[in-house]
């Protein structure tokens, strides 16, 4: 009889470091997955930053093709850095400068 008591005592003793291990175990998941959580939340703010800015990239962008490509724009080109002019103007050439 004191042999099985003593048996129940060791493997009381097993159960309960056995437990303790386990949830020592699961505490240090759940913190390490909290921890990258974390770390993937804060990317994925840095990205969404980067993506409102990439958008406002593009619309400048998508700005400035449609000024490129009007015609005020190719005019004032021709009329500056080709000297054009219509063909019911006259040019006005200052030499004095």
């Amino acid at each position: 009889m004191e042999g099985k008591i003593k048996s129940r005592k060791k493997s009381g003793w097993f159960v309960r470091i056995f437990l303790l291990i386990f949830v020592l175990a699961v505490i240090v998941g759940v913190y390490w997955q909290y921890q990258k959580y974390r770390a993937l939340q804060v990317e994925m703010a840095d990205l969404e930053q980067q993506i409102a800015q990439e958008q406002q990239k593009m619309l400048d962008f998508e700005a400035k093709k449609d000024y490129y490509n009007s015609d005020s724009y190719i005019e004032q080109i021709a009329r500056e850095k080709l000297g054009l002019v219509k063909s019911n103007e006259v040019l006005y050439i200052n030499r004095g400068q």
